[in-house]
């Protein structure tokens, strides 16, 4: 559980269950409403005591308590109390409350009094220190330092006394009325106008309330009437002793009261705030009405605004009950916010219903006592005066839940109001057995509940200090060495607790490489009187992985976990009751992981080679070509003829003819276009080209290859290609090239679907050579499109990317494929892969992930270790990127690519520049991408460094920073804030204004060309380019092909869409912006190689600063302002930059200096804008870094040595106790040594030194040493006794001491730190040094005998014998031991004769004990538990030994348990190594029992028999299959596992997983196309996760319901399939299973010939998607009647997949006999 402070934890709890009220009342303040109340005023933290004439004025000896005793009721809530018996008789008695012993500070200023009534009478005094006067409501005096007087016998009656009436004590007109609960009240009219005063005096005496509260001699309340009559209102609350005298005011507010009483009227019972009809004083915000009710028995209502509008409260009704006949019940309304009121802290805070009824019986219910409304043991008990309080122990401490009812029944008042169905009090307690107070105040309607404070000093409690937990994975305290880390390398993780909280810690680690977890135990490395640091270090691996931990914190019986958040960036974590698998990661790469220095250097460009550039017009391709089989063919332009034309919408109404044109619409672009305009390129600063497939495909988009090593004909020829190379070449800059090797075209001559080529390709024949290249499954006859396995014609399918058959997926297992690609170890460059890593420099792999999973996911798969040899083998600079847009480590380790399009650093950067969140299909809930939801600068740096804590330095120094690629939406479209509320044809306006996206665009701009990794620019995005964009059936924006305009270039036919593209100083003001940094990141280094650090991170101004630096060499600045108006900062750079170093702005004239103390001093930066600044002079070199620190010890003194350093004037010395962090400035020298003197003997220190440049400011470390101090033992000895005879027994042998001496320590009185002692027995006659034969035990210091420090201690001897016993001492850890004897230190050679003589007899008990029977409960790759049979004994077992050995033979002991323990877990095991066991019981005299039965357990994950039932709608069709991140469930092949049917709705699938395993999945029905969806079969799922865990028998249930598939199915059909006599008039009606396009309509034929079409019109219904087909005539007679249920679109975009056939045979109709015309013919 959650131990942390109250504030914290109720604050967090309040937020679940306060919600919004309606503005005509004051909405409650989310805040604390329990324990410790609001802090007292500053007398609260005097001691005060009671004096008055019943205790002789004895001012010191009768302190008052605010602890919770001696009559107090809370502890700690500012108000002192004392219980007092009043001995004396009966009277009226004057006290005060006094500073103890000093009268100079007493309360009140005169005396105040009480009345007893009998001897020995039980009075409580109290004495409120807290502050009202800012309370909410009335105000009553006096606001503070209030004195009273509870259990006296008070007086009835009370008078108001003032000039006004004459002060008259005995006045009957100035008389007050006892209202109840305390209260008395006058409402008194003052006939002449003016000043007055006044105060309450019990009638016929002196004894006052007034302005100073229960006061004798008193001080008037003073009050000014403005006008004749008028009238004031008096108000003593007898129970806290304070008054009120006011003018009678009112308030505005219209509210009412409605119940069953009245009708549930409205508007029938107003309520009033003008001290009139029970309301107690006017303009309060107290409304009150007085209401008789006739009967006796329960009522409930609520108080509306006089109408239904607004209502309270918010849920179920208020309630009362009347006991008598005309019982008149006050109803009262508080629209006061006490949210901020001194004092208890009661709910609710606002708007607070109350009704003064007959209720007396309340009982506090809560999940703490079972929620029993009648639980006598949980009633209140009744104070007097409308105050009930219960104090009650929670047996258990946690957080729970409560309200107070009326008891026997669920009326009740809850955190809300009032109300029958009142919310829950969250309440938390902190240590088993806390007595909670429950206090109602009944006279308005608020209760409260205060456990006692949370514990100020953790401790073995059963509760884990979570405020102290912490794990910061980027501090090298925390995780040393932070980040990631090549192989081979050991990492110690820590996790800081609070000092002496947790019984126990562990670290879950899982290796993704094996899929092994383990579960280490972890120890305090070191405890600094607030914090305990618990440590493991992480098993080195020789193998690259990716290790997922977390942290399992245990105080006793509470386990917690501390994991990262749920925003998965690392760094801090936080604390949760169970374990949500947020693990940390840690990367483990091969030190041999290099990718090339071009890449790192690199600004590339992204050219989608068919929208780029028409440099010759004869390749293009002609309207009408080939496609598919598809009618029409492919498009041109639009269906137009000009370049600059935007992209039609594919998504359009069937009539369009652009619908549908993905893939197939074709402008002309090619190599040639690309060539003419490389200077435009290197102009821009690009010295890097990757281009989308060039090779043959019929597609415009090139990822349906037909031949990889052709160049696609739209493009050009070979020499198009080799003049680009040259090209490119000439001026110095590189290719990567596009290919994808999952699938290929179906209309290649692999595949040869449509039989276009010569060669028999796998479709046309189950004998092709190409047949094994693809994945075919036969399907019955007819129902394919290729041969089946036998021959069959149609009667096989085969399996493609995501369900489009244009993509038949290739076998990348089979050895001619691999050859193919990549294969051919003696002539790589034949290959794919080797062929054009002649020319070109690198690969962009799309959709790699499908082809291998990666190392991680798959240790077996080795196909791109191997395209990366060939790669490499033909152009050892040769560079692979692939497409990931998710975590990438798993291909990113070293042996397989290099980088990947980071898509990650796309989502952060776009989020920094957004104001509002932007969704479309590539960005939301349920996409790796994310949807791009505004950051702050904290969350952006989080993101960042998130980056670089993941993924290797090669492979973050060699990513594609994108923006926008051909697989997303425009950078400039993502950063238009208009997309939340602009519908498509918004965007339709040529004139559209995109300047603020564009302003948007050179921000992020600006971080993209500052940031490690290569800026990526998609082409057109430096001049702003964009276009129309759609949305799908579901309302989502979508990217495809909108994306990808043609380039716009003026000197083209026709013109650009949107007018700020039209304009060339539109255009060149972005292009030489991006050429801006684009050229000064090529000029220096630091802005592409150079180190990064964050320096400013400012929520609250939206600053944030980094820098990049190439010590000695280079460095820059960047500072981003992400606020409306411009701003400037001072930026620290002290130790990073050399002071006196220049900077320039790159986009301003300003220019920066680092002063004296390290800053910038007032960089500018504008609105929404940001500053790149670069150096201008020469940047000195820091210190060379110290490699030679070394460290020894001598005594308790560490000296330091080291060699001098270049540039180095000084040196500072560091300290900590931890590897890694914590360290604290010791001293500088100038000098290179150093001593540090009087360490803790026994305390291992770490050291490091850094070199110091004064001039420069500029630092440099050392290596990291550490040395253990220790104290040099002069003199020690065995002191006493030096015989022992002892019987065998648990009970130990008497004391035995022992002395020890160290110069100038010991002498000192109390235990010298570090130094150890033991005792210890062995063989009799043998040397203890060194000695495995002999057992020690820990003894303790004693005190101080002269100048020796004593310890004692004892034996517990197992065996009987003649026995040596001697002392050993040690003052470094136990690394070395003095030990010693009689007279002083062990001897060469060893004398026994100085040695105690233990004699061991033997017991009177011979008897052995029964031997246990051993059993394997439970195992892991990182535990063995073991369990066993109590052991039976004639006097008692004490005690069990386990033994363990690895080969069966050799066993020695591991462990022991303590009787009656039968349970033992070894953590001390290896994965995959088998072990054996047995145990030895032993009784009180140490006889052992046999050994048991030896069993044998492998250490190794357990066998899960994991079991996912799928519950899908029961129209569905098909197999449906389980697709995920695991082999077990196919590794993302959405066609490889299917399920099970039980039924209709329920599918089935078992399979066997490593215990501890965790991965994602998802639901198909055999391709992506039909994955799972949301209901409306739209609404994009996030991947479902599962962790496999063994539980008790080894065996998991996952269940899922399925609500809709991603593509329409029909449901349902009238008629139905196969009907017969359907009449002529019929409609058809097609039931889908979502929303169908607008203008999606089946044809409707006669059968047998599908062109013999029947006229229909279609209507839809999306409330029950439902389409309505009408046949615009009757339907022919007696005719078999087809439908073309087939290939319709739902509305989100998607195709129906499983066509549904459906026919039915229509009524005869016979026609109008020929007889019947006759007569109409003759006439």
């Amino acid at each position: 559980m959650k131990a942390i402070r109250l504030s914290i934890a109720i604050l967090m709890a309040l937020s679940l269950f306060l919600s919004p009220v309606a503005s005509l009342a004051q909405a409650p303040t989310q805040e604390i409403i329990q324990s410790t109340p609001l802090t007292a005023g500053i007398t609260a933290d005097i001691d005060w005591c009671v004096a008055g004439a019943m205790n002789g004025w004895d001012n010191s000896s009768n302190p008052m308590y605010d602890d919770g005793t001696n009559g107090d009721l809370l502890a700690g809530d500012g108000v002192f109390s004392l219980e007092m018996s009043i001995t004396s008789a009966p009277a009226t008695y004057e006290w005060k409350v006094v500073e103890c012993g000093n009268w100079g500070l007493a309360y009140p200023s005169s005396n105040s009094w009480f009345s007893t009534s009998d001897v020995g009478q039980m009075v409580t005094f109290t004495f409120d220190t807290n502050d009202y006067s800012a309370n909410a409501g009335m105000t009553l005096f006096p606001t503070t330092n209030i004195v009273n007087v509870t259990g006296d016998t008070l007086p009835t009656s009370f008078t108001a006394i003032g000039k006004f009436q004459g002060w008259d004590n005995t006045n009957p007109a100035t008389l007050m009325t006892d209202i109840g609960n305390g209260f008395y009240r006058l409402v008194y009219t003052v006939a002449e106008p003016g000043p007055n005063s006044g105060r309450v005096v019990v009638t016929g005496t002196n004894y006052s309330f007034d302005i100073d509260g229960r006061t004798v001699g008193a001080t008037n309340f003073l009050f000014t009437t403005t006008e004749p009559d008028q009238d004031v209102v008096f108000l003593l609350d007898t129970y806290t002793g304070r008054l009120l005298v006011e003018l009678a005011t009112s308030s505005t507010g219209s509210w009412c009261v409605a119940g069953d009483f009245n009708g549930w009227s409205a508007g029938a019972a107003p309520l009033f705030d003008n001290a009139s009809n029970g309301d107690l004083l006017g303009g309060d915000g107290v409304f009150t009405t007085e209401l008789v009710m006739p009967l006796p028995g329960r009522y409930e209502f609520k108080i509306t605004n006089c109408t239904w509008d607004v209502s309270y409260p918010t849920t179920g009704n208020s309630w009362l009950t009347t006991t008598e006949n005309n019982q008149v019940v006050n109803i009262s309304f508080d629209t006061n916010d006490h949210s901020m009121d001194a004092g208890l802290v009661l709910v609710p805070f606002t708007n607070i219903i109350h009704a003064w009824d007959s209720n007396n019986n309340f009982t506090a219910v809560g999940d703490f006592q079972g929620w029993n409304n009648a639980n006598p043991e949980t009633a209140l008990g009744m104070q007097g005066r409308g105050i009930y309080l219960l104090n009650y122990p929670i047996p258990t401490a946690g957080a729970y839940n409560f309200k107070v009812v009326a008891s026997g029944s669920w009326d009740a008042i809850g955190l809300d109001n009032r109300s029958t169905n009142a919310n829950n009090i969250p309440l938390v307690t902190y240590t088993n057995g806390d007595v909670v107070q429950f206090y109602l105040d009944y006279r308005t309607g608020r209760v409260g509940a205060f456990p006692p404070p949370a514990p100020t000093q953790a401790g073995h409690d059963n509760e884990v200090w979570w405020g102290d937990l912490g794990h910061n994975s980027r501090d090298t305290l925390y995780r040393t060495p932070g980040g990631p880390v090549t192989t081979g390398t050991e990492v110690i993780l820590r996790l800081r607790a609070a000092q002496g909280d947790l019984t126990e810690a562990k670290l879950r680690l899982y290796n993704d490489r094996t899929n092994v977890q383990s579960i280490l135990p972890m120890s305090i490395a070191y405890s600094d009187g607030t914090y305990d640091w618990w440590e493991a270090a992480v098993p080195v691996s020789a193998d690259p992985t990716v290790y997922w931990y977390r942290f399992i914190a245990i105080d006793g019986t509470d386990t917690d976990y501390y994991e990262d958040d749920a925003a998965r960036t690392m760094g801090w974590g936080q604390a949760f009751d169970e374990t949500q698998d947020y693990s940390y990661q840690l990367t483990v790469y091969d030190p041999d992981f290099e990718t090339p220095g071009w890449i790192k250097n690199a600004i590339v460009y992204q050219v989608f080679p068919d929208r780029f550039r028409d440099g010759d017009p004869s390749n293009n391709k002609p309207a009408g070509t080939f496609f598919y089989g598809e009618e029409g063919g492919t498009v041109y332009r639009s269906m137009t003829e000009n370049w600059n034309t935007f992209i039609c919408d594919p998504r359009a109404d069937t009539n369009d003819p652009c619908e549908g044109s993905y893939s197939k619409n074709f402008y002309g672009g090619d190599l040639a276009g690309l060539t003419e305009k490389l200077d435009y390129l290197v102009g821009l600063g690009v010295n890097t080209i990757y281009l989308n497939p060039i090779f043959a495909s019929p597609s415009n988009h090139g990822y349906d290859t037909t031949d990889y090593l052709s160049i696609n004909e739209m493009f050009g020829d070979q020499a198009d290609y080799d003049a680009l190379i040259a090209g490119l070449e000439s001026r110095g800059m590189h290719l990567i090239v596009d290919g994808v090797f999952n699938h290929v075209s179906s209309d290649s001559k692999y595949l040869d679907r449509y039989g276009r080529y010569d060669e028999i390709g796998a479709c046309e024949s189950q004998d092709s050579i190409y047949r094994d290249w693809f994945y075919f499954t036969d399907v019955p006859a007819g129902t394919g499109p290729c041969v089946g396995s036998d021959g069959t014609p149609g009667g096989a399918n085969y399996e493609s990317w995501w369900g489009y058959d244009t993509l038949p997926k290739l076998n990348s297992n089979n050895p001619d494929v691999r050859a193919w690609i990549w294969d051919n170890q003696d002539n790589p460059e034949v290959t794919v892969a080797g062929h054009w890593m002649l020319t070109a420099d690198g690969w962009r792999l799309d959709v790699g992930g499908d082809v291998d999973p990666g190392t991680l996911n798959d240790t077996t798969n080795d196909y791109w270790e191997g395209f990366r040899n060939t790669v490499h083998a033909v152009n050892p600079e040769g560079y692979i990127t692939g497409e990931e847009w998710g975590i990438a480590n798993s291909w990113l380790l070293g042996g397989e690519w290099d980088a990947v399009m980071n898509y990650q650093f796309s989502s952060a950067v776009l989020s920094l520049w957004r104001d509002t969140t932007f969704t479309d299909n590539d960005h939301n809930a349920g996409s790796s991408a994310g949807p791009l939801a505004p950051l702050s600068m904290s969350q952006f740096d989080e993101r960042i460094l998130n980056l670089q804590e993941r993924y290797a330095p090669e492979a973050l120094a060699a990513m594609l920073n994108l923006f926008g690629s051909h697989d997303t939406n425009r950078a400039v479209f993502m950063l238009d804030e208009n997309t939340n509320t602009l519908p498509p044809v918004g965007y339709l306006d040529p004139n559209y204004n995109w300047t603020p996206a564009i302003e948007k665009l050179k921000g992020a701009a600006l971080v993209q060309m500052t940031m490690p990794g290569a800026p990526t620019i998609y082409y057109g995005d430096e001049v702003g380019l964009v276009g129309p964009v759609a949305k799908d059936g579901s309302g989502v924006w979508q990217d495809d092909p909108y994306n990808r305009q043609p380039y716009p270039w003026l000197d083209e036919t026709g013109t650009p869409y949107y007018a700020h593209l039209q304009s060339e100083m539109a255009r060149d003001a972005l292009y030489n912006y991006y050429a801006t940094l684009a050229g000064e990141r090529n000029a220096h280094p630091a802005l592409r190689i150079g180190d990064y650090r964050t320096f400013m991170v400012d929520d609250t101004l939206k600053l944030y600063a980094y820098g990049r630096n190439i010590p000695g060499e280079d460095s820059a600045i960047v500072l981003i302002n992400r606020g409306p108006n411009a701003q400037t900062a001072d930026i620290d750079v002290s130790g990073y930059l050399p002071i006196g170093t220049t900077y320039r702005d790159i986009l301003s004239i300003s220019t920066y200096t680092v002063d004296s103390e390290g800053k910038l001093l007032a960089v500018s930066a504008p609105a929404n804008g940001g500053v790149v600044l670069v150096r201008t002079n020469d940047q000195i070199a820091p210190p060379a870094n110290i490699l030679d620190l070394e460290a020894t010890t001598d005594g308790v003194t560490v000296h330091l040595s080291w060699t001098a350093v270049a540039n180095a004037d000084q040196y500072l010395v560091y300290r900590s106790y931890l590897a890694g962090g914590t360290y604290e400035l010791r001293g500088m020298t100038s000098t290179t040594s150093y001593s540090d003197y009087n360490q803790i003997s026994g305390q291992r220190v770490y050291y490091k030194v850094v070199a110091v440049n004064n001039t420069t400011g500029l630092t440099s470390n050392s290596n990291e040493v550490s040395a253990l101090p220790a104290y040099t033992i002069g003199w020690a000895n065995l002191q006493r006794p030096f015989s022992i005879t002892h019987t065998i027994g648990i009970t130990p042998t008497e004391n035995i001491y022992g002395q020890v001496w160290i110069d100038s320590v010991t002498e000192i009185p109390g235990a010298t730190p570090g130094l150890l002692a033991q005792v210890g027995y062995g063989p009799n006659e043998s040397d203890p040094r060194g000695n495995v034969e002999w057992t020690w035990y820990d003894a303790t210091f004693s005190g101080q005998v002269g100048n020796n420090d004593e310890f004692v201690g004892t034996l517990l001897p197992e065996v009987v014998g003649e026995f040596d016993y001697v002392y050993r001492y040690s003052t470094n850890g136990a690394v070395s031991w003095v030990y010693a004897y009689e007279n002083g230190p062990v001897q060469d050679p060893y004398d026994s004769s100085k040695a105690g003589d233990l004699t061991v007899n033997p017991s009177s008990d011979i008897t052995d004990p029964s031997a246990p029977v051993l059993a394997v409960d439970d195992w892991s790759a990182s535990s063995i538990s073991l369990s066993w049979t109590e052991s039976t004994d004639d006097v008692a077992v004490y005690a069990y030994d386990i033994y363990r050995s690895t080969d069966g033979l050799l066993f020695e002991k591991i462990g022991r348990t303590l009787a009656p323990v039968t349970t033992y877990t070894d953590m001390s095991v290896e994965n995959l190594e088998m072990y054996y066991y047995f145990v030895v019981a032993l009784d009180t005299s140490f006889n052992r029992s046999e050994n048991s039965n030896i069993v044998e357990q492998m250490a190794e994950p357990k066998m899960v028999q994991v079991t996912f039932e799928i519950t899908v709608p029961p129209w569905t069709p098909g197999v449906v299959y389980i697709v995920g991140g695991h082999p077990a469930v196919g590794n993302w092949n959405p066609g490889a596992v299917p399920m099970t049917k039980v039924s209709d709705a329920l599918w089935t699938y078992t399979a066997d997983i490593l215990d501890g395993t965790s991965f994602e999945f998802k639901i198909t029905r055999g391709n992506w196309e039909t994955v799972m969806k949301g209901a409306d079969g739209n609404e994009e799922l996030a991947n479902l996760p599962i962790t496999v865990d063994y539980g008790v028998d080894g065996t998991q249930l996952y269940e899922y319901t399925v609500l809709n598939w991603r593509d329409p199915i029909v449901v349902a059909t009238s008629p139905v399939d196969g009907a017969t006599d359907v009449p002529v008039d019929a409609s058809i009606v097609v039931t889908w299973s979502q929303a169908m396009a607008a203008g999606s309509c089946p044809n409707v034929w006669v059968e047998p010939n599908p062109a013999d079409l029947i006229p229909v019109t279609c209507a839809f219904n999306p409330a029950i998607y439902e389409m309505t087909i009408t046949p615009t005539d009757s339907l022919p007679s007696s005719a078999t009647i087809g439908v073309g249920l087939s290939g319709l679109q739902d509305a989100g975009g998607d195709a129906q997949q499983v066509s549904y056939p459906l026919s039915f045979t229509t009524e005869f109709v016979d026609p109008l006999p020929i007889k019947s015309y006759l007569p109409l013919i003759f006439r």
